[in-house]
């Protein structure tokens, strides 16, 4: 009998793995609801395939980061522990709630450094075309990941709405656009790149959207990366206003 590499995860985490499998299915068949992924258009390159206008960004002042020299490991270096989800019900939504994520389970194995974070208390910031005033979005959070020794590099934008109805609406609104509406951190992301893709979904209250780009060494491992950094954001806020007793 083959034992796993870890420790078997607490009890607690049982409903993150539910909700992770749950936010799998939304993200790689709509699980019912409205999800899409589109190109990211790099500054100077050849445009991808669509959409054909890159997506807005703030004008905040950027992050220093440098171009990493060394070719991506197929493993990450440290033994990551899978990232528990701590009880967030009936807190205000703050990007401190998402850390380094660690992701280990059945021979699945990720993990990515949280290199930034920010907590807004309205949606203004990220807030590109007006869609997200439009549809009473409350509040936002966005994160910035590096992975492979910074050959993968991952913002990600999580916005709240009064309701679950609302959160959907306002994703297939965002989809329509091309994923042009929601300003991200282009200053965490890189300036070119070999793979780059835009994920939105909806999950519950909330809707997520994840920007992921990879150099050329690592493109081959960034698109299901990105799959599942976007599934367990999206299990997470599933989780995230319910109380599970037993």
């Amino acid at each position: 009998m083959n034992l796993p590499p870890y420790d078997p995860p607490p009890r607690r985490n049982t409903g993150l793995i539910v909700a992770l499998s749950v936010g799998l299915a939304v993200v790689l068949v709509g699980g019912g609801v409205a999800g899409a992924a589109y190109y990211v258009n790099a500054s100077g390159s050849a445009p991808a395939a669509q959409p054909s206008t890159a997506p807005s960004f703030p004008t905040t002042a950027p992050w220093q980061s440098g171009e990493p020299s060394e070719e991506p490991s197929q493993e990450p270096t440290a033994e990551p522990e899978p990232t528990a989800a701590p009880d967030e019900s009936g807190t205000r939504f703050a990007h401190t709630e998402f850390q380094d994520w660690r992701f280990e389970f059945q021979g699945v194995r990720y993990s990515a450094k949280k290199v930034g974070g920010w907590t807004y208390d309205t949606c203004d910031p990220v807030d590109a075309r007006g869609v997200l005033a439009g549809n009473k979005c409350q509040r936002a959070i966005q994160i910035a990941y590096t992975a492979y020794r910074g050959h993968v590099k991952a913002v990600q934008v999580m916005m709240e709405f009064p309701t679950a109805s609302v959160a959907r609406a306002t994703a297939k609104k965002l989809q329509k656009q091309a994923g042009n509406s929601v300003n991200t951190r282009r200053d965490m992301t890189h300036a070119d790149f070999a793979y780059g893709m835009i994920r939105t979904n909806p999950s519950q209250n909330y809707v997520v959207a994840t920007v992921v780009t990879a150099d050329r060494s690592a493109k081959a491992k960034a698109e299901d990366f990105h799959l599942y950094l976007h599934a367990y954001a999206a299990s997470r806020l599933l989780l995230r206003d319910v109380t599970v007793t037993t």
